[in-house]
Parts: C-alpha cells; structure tokens; sequence
C-alpha cells in the first residue's frame, strides 16, 4: 500500500523548506521520548536553527511516507540540506566526529557532553513546531 500522497507532499514541501528539519517525538521544548531529547540537545549543542515536526499526530501514516522517501521509518530524523542524516544514535557519532558540524555548516564544538540534555525556552530553532496532518 502506498503511502499518503498529501501527506507525502507536505513532508518533502517541509524537508525542502528547512536547511535543517528535525523529525523528533514531541517539541524541542517538550520531547516525547529520550532520543528525541538526545537530537535536540545535540542540534542545541550546534546552535544551528532548525525546524521541527511532532511525528506523534500521524506516526504510522508518517512511518509509511519516510519509509517510501528514505527507507528509514524510526524517529527521530534528522534531514540536512533535503538528505536524510539518520537518527540520534549517528547523529552522536557525527558529532562525535565532526561530520555533523560540516553537514550543517557550523563550527565543531569544543567539547561534547556525555548525553545532550533538552533544551531550555527560547533555544536556535526557528520556527515554531510544525504540523502535519492527513
């Protein structure tokens, strides 16, 4: 079955809006579970703007929609420059490495906390979060 043709649309309308798109569980205010935390505090740790969308609403739909564009159907994602990077487990590695700081154009930081921890109000990202809807 293929997966929801508008709702495919409004994701890669977003993805190709934002530089930096964050598929997360939850707001960067509120995340809904540890590994959307661990992105935030990592994109927060960058301090590069980024928009975000809470998945929740329309997990399963949204599930079929990433899988068909990237094959990827876990969240959070973390899209850059409209290529999908994956999820906090090799976002910790990029930063780990220094990928991630010359994905999104930034200096790498000069040290990395052990766990990113969320972040508090008022933090880079730049629009408020985002949503889909079928």
């Amino acid at each position: 079955m293929a997966a929801n043709p508008e709702l495919r649309a409004q994701l890669e309308g977003a993805i190709s809006d934002n530089k930096v798109l964050l598929l997360m569980k939850g707001t960067p205010e509120a995340p809904r579970c540890g590994f959307s935390m661990r992105a935030v505090g990592i994109l927060e740790q960058m301090g590069t703007e980024y928009g975000a969308i809470d998945v929740l609403p329309v997990l399963q739909p949204l599930r079929e929609v990433t899988t068909e564009i990237a094959d990827w159907q876990t969240f959070p994602q973390l899209y850059v420059d409209g290529e999908l990077l994956g999820g906090a487990d090799l976002m910790e590695e990029m930063l780990e490495s220094g990928e991630l700081a010359a994905a999104l154009g930034v200096p790498q930081p000069q040290a990395a906390p052990e766990t990113a921890d969320a972040p508090d109000d008022g933090g880079p990202y730049k629009s408020p979060p985002m949503q889909i809807e079928t």
